[in-house]
């Protein structure tokens, strides 16, 4: 009996191209290439998670993506999305300017661009600044390469994070690049959204709007 299991799926010509290209780059067989993908990807959904725990696993991520990456010339972008729970609602923000990278973007979950690779406290760091709440980071939700990106070179890696409230919090403001906030239940956010929201985020959405 065989002991492994095959998953189809199907890819844009352009991916499949590059990841071609990841294959001869990374002498790897596509089972090899895709085993060590899920090996990184897959994290626990345990709410003891460490922070430490978190970063490494994010880090097997970009590390893979970046190997992945290494025979094609693009500007890679890495960014912090806080998916902030709070009493079964969900905080956005609306922007203050146009995205150069993403057109019509509006509507956004708090977050910004990562300058390292210690998600956890640049994520909190970035959220205070924009809506003056103290996070805690818990989990990473999911991890994608954008979809709306408007530029042929410019690679977005959009990074979604499950956030809570700190104790010691005062009531939202918005700051820096956002003129609004607004607290929804998690359903709610696509009336307002112009760019698309992932599957894996959606559910993760469902799963916290019904506790």
């Amino acid at each position: 009996m065989r002991k492994t299991k095959v998953i189809g799926f199907s890819v844009p010509p352009e991916i499949h191209n590059k990841f071609l290209k990841a294959l001869k780059n990374k002498h790897k067989t596509k089972s090899e290439f895709f085993r060590e993908v899920l090996d990184a990807y897959f994290y626990s959904d345990d709410k003891k998670h460490t922070h430490s725990s978190l970063e490494t696993d994010v880090s097997q991520i970009l590390r893979t993506y970046w190997d992945m990456r290494t025979a094609i010339k693009s500007e890679i972008i890495i960014i912090g999305l806080a998916l902030i729970e709070s009493s079964n609602e969900v905080l956005i923000g609306l922007r203050k300017e146009k995205d150069k990278h993403i057109e019509n973007l509006s509507w956004v979950f708090p977050g910004g661009r990562m300058k390292s690779l210690d998600f956890a406290s640049e994520l909190a760091n970035i959220v205070k600044k924009e809506t003056k709440l103290k996070v805690k980071v818990q989990s990473l939700v999911e991890a994608r390469v954008h979809p709306d990106t408007g530029l042929k070179n410019v690679q977005i890696i959009a990074l979604y994070f499950h956030c809570v409230l700190d104790k010691e919090n005062t009531k939202e403001k918005p700051s820096s690049g956002l003129v609004h906030l607004n607290c929804l239940k998690p359903f709610d956010i696509f009336k307002y959204f112009t760019s698309s929201v992932s599957d894996e985020v959606i559910k993760f959405l469902s799963v916290f709007s019904k506790s």
